[in-house]
């Protein structure tokens, strides 16, 4: 029997099981504790093994961002707060397009980064990145955000590569009543939140729905519009069981494109998404609990024009040509995990789960079209005591791809805490990341034709396939110092990368291949320190002191992909009970895009913000972006990339 079907199967007994064992009577229940309650009081992360673990006791290096950080930022759109997190490059390419990485390496698809939404993946089987502004997430349902500061495919697989993002949202019962945000600033900017949150005996609901609009960039064509609703459900079924429901949809519109470039002229393009999602648990409250998944989403971009008549190569007069760069992709997710205490000093973690991936693009397949991709997967972490003061935790994922075959992604890491100040922890890891269709299998040629009545052909993508995937090996040493309780925390980790088998674009032959690879050393440091009862100081300091470039190029353009140093800090104040203060400061030294021009380093980036709480039901902000008036917008210059 093959393996896809031993899955398929076990997942189908699976489902079977968990169905048949819900009790048909169901009984009153006391409301579940909030996550807000939970959280509070335990530093506890969920991200780094899928186990509920301490910071400190987490084989991996953990930023949260809380709520009340959130708030204090001042943070219009969601990837502005990942600028608190340390190493992070948080940056606009072209035309206002949101760039996130790790670390380094830098491209306007970024697809070396896993994003997870309440445990739905959101990054895009088209071209491996996110499409962050069509998320539909607003800022004012975020509960908290974790982000693993290094390589988890033990966790969650291939292209969990550079680093994992967990945004997870509010609990219904946490925000009930009625709730509205408006935000007006200058560049055009008007947003507008409004959400309803109730419940009755043992069903919690939260509807949001939001509009967001701005003009962009000055002097560019980068204005947008988006509208998004979403809507989540929580239902206690039982003592032990409860589920949960997930629903959501809407529509942006961006501008982009250039004046007086007729293959991309300055234009707008709609992209429509949606999603479902249903997550059924169980909790016996003797150590043992299992969780079963399901999701589908959908992001399709209509992006068509005319180019008008123009010179080929120069020379060559063109007539009026229709040109799209459409694609569709769908993706169904289902995924079983089961969590069991095998002894007071062990537990175990272990799931399955299938995927399917769907590409729909005439344009970038070509005949091709439409390109698909099956995935099984198996994973598991078990966690152990080796004495009192060390915990071993071993991780592993196998995951076989119909495309790219088979991926074995590996953790080995030791932990070590003498004392409630000082914990240590020493990790060896390895990561995958699959190429994405579009590197592996695209085609895109267009047959513009000349005032004559003759034919070219012109080659935009002509993949040669055959790439291997992508390789990561990881080790890193790490110091978690806490003081008096929770109320000052410094994490610092030494850690190395090597990344081999490099994706990148040959321009010449309008191709992808493997270009080699990069290495690069360094330290990161995170500070969190509470200075008093109503101050707050966040920040953190990456430090490349090694880069070395194995493109095989040797131009030493990888390693000039990671820059130098990455710089984070913000403080936030309640000066009294009705006002709160609040800045921030990001910066990150010279780095070299791969997919475009370098960008230098610059004076940073500055956001003051103040908050008055004018009542117990309206509260009152400013936020002042970019106060050092410098320019600087973390922004690249117009992309040299191949599609």
């Amino acid at each position: 029997m093959k393996p896809a079907n031993q899955l398929t199967r076990i997942l189908i007994s699976i489902l079977g099981a968990a169905l048949t064992s819900l009790p048909v009577a169901q009984a009153q229940q006391d409301p579940l504790p909030t996550e807000h309650d939970f959280f509070m009081d335990l530093p506890v992360v969920l991200t780094a093994t899928r186990l509920q673990q301490p910071v400190a006791e987490a084989p991996a290096a953990v930023t949260v961002i809380d709520r009340e950080l959130i708030e204090a930022s001042g943070a219009r759109e969601l990837v502005d707060i990942l600028r608190l997190v340390p190493g992070m490059i948080v940056a606009r390419h072209s035309n206002h397009e949101p760039v996130v990485t790790y670390g380094g390496l830098p491209e306007r698809h970024a697809r070396r980064m896993q994003v997870l939404v309440d445990g739905r993946s959101v990054y895009q089987p088209f071209d491996g990145g996110v499409f962050w502004t069509d998320l539909g997430l607003a800022i004012e349902d975020i509960e908290r955000i974790e982000v693993i500061r290094g390589p988890n495919s033990a966790a969650y697989g291939p292209n969990s590569f550079l680093g994992v993002i967990n945004i997870i949202t509010r609990h219904p019962a946490e925000v009930r009543g009625h709730h509205v945000t408006s935000r007006l600033g200058t560049n055009g900017v008007r947003d507008l939140v409004a959400r309803q949150s109730g419940g009755r005996d043992n069903l919690d609901y939260r509807l949001t729905l939001s509009t967001q609009e701005d003009n962009g960039f000055p002097d560019t064509n980068s204005d947008k519009r988006a509208q998004f609703a979403n809507l989540r459900m929580d239902y206690r079924m039982t003592q032990e069981h409860s589920l949960t429901t997930q629903a959501g949809f809407g529509q942006s519109r961006k501008a982009r494109g250039f004046m007086d470039n007729p293959v991309d002229p300055e234009r707008r393009f709609t992209t429509d998404s949606a999603f479902v999602q249903m997550r059924l648990d169980r909790d016996t409250g003797i150590g043992e609990s299992w969780s079963l998944q399901y999701y589908y989403q959908q992001f399709a971009t209509v992006d068509e024009f005319n180019t008008g008549d123009f010179l080929f190569q120069g020379v060559i007069p063109l007539v009026d040509m229709a040109l799209d760069f459409n694609h569709r992709t769908d993706r169904h997710d289902l995924e079983f995990e089961h969590r069991t205490l095998l002894s007071p000093g062990s537990r175990l973690i272990w799931g399955t789960g299938l995927r399917h991936d769907k590409v729909t693009s005439s344009t970038y397949f070509s005949e091709r079209s439409p390109v698909s991709d099956d995935m099984q997967r198996v994973f598991g972490n078990l966690e152990f005591d080796l004495s009192a003061i060390t915990t071993l935790n071993l991780g592993a994922s196998y995951e076989r791809s119909r495309l790219f075959g088979d991926q074995f992604s590996p953790r080995l890491a030791l932990n070590a805490h003498p004392n409630p100040t000082h914990s240590f922890r020493f990790i060896a890891s390895r990561a995958t990341r699959t190429p994405s269709p579009t590197e592996e299998l695209a085609r895109q040629i267009y047959y513009p034709m000349d005032i004559f009545g003759n034919t070219y052909e012109v080659i935009i993508l002509d993949a040669d396939g055959g790439l291997k995937p992508e390789r990561l090996e990881y080790y890193e040493i790490g110091h978690h110092y806490s003081l008096n309780g929770s109320r000052a925390a410094i994490d610092t980790k030494v850690f190395s990368n090597r990344i081999t088998r490099f994706i990148d674009a040959i321009n010449a032959s309008r191709s992808f291949a493997d270009r080699g690879g990069v290495a690069y050393q360094g330290i990161e440091m995170q500070l969190g320190y509470w200075l008093s009862d109503r101050t707050r100081l966040h920040g953190g300091l990456t430090y490349h002191f090694n880069r070395d470039d194995m493109s095989e190029q040797g131009d030493g353009r990888y390693g000039e992909a990671v820059p130098r140093r990455i710089l984070n800090a913000a403080i936030t104040s309640r000066v009294t009970d009705q006002l709160r203060l609040s800045s921030t400061y990001y910066h990150y030294s010279e780095v070299n895009w791969i997919d475009g021009a370098p960008t230098d380093a610059y004076d940073g980036f500055l956001d003051v913000s103040a908050e008055w709480t004018l009542n117990r039901h309206a509260r009152l902000g400013v936020t002042v972006q970019d106060l050092l008036a410098r320019g600087y917008d973390g922004r690249t210059p117009a992309n040299a990339d191949i599609y």
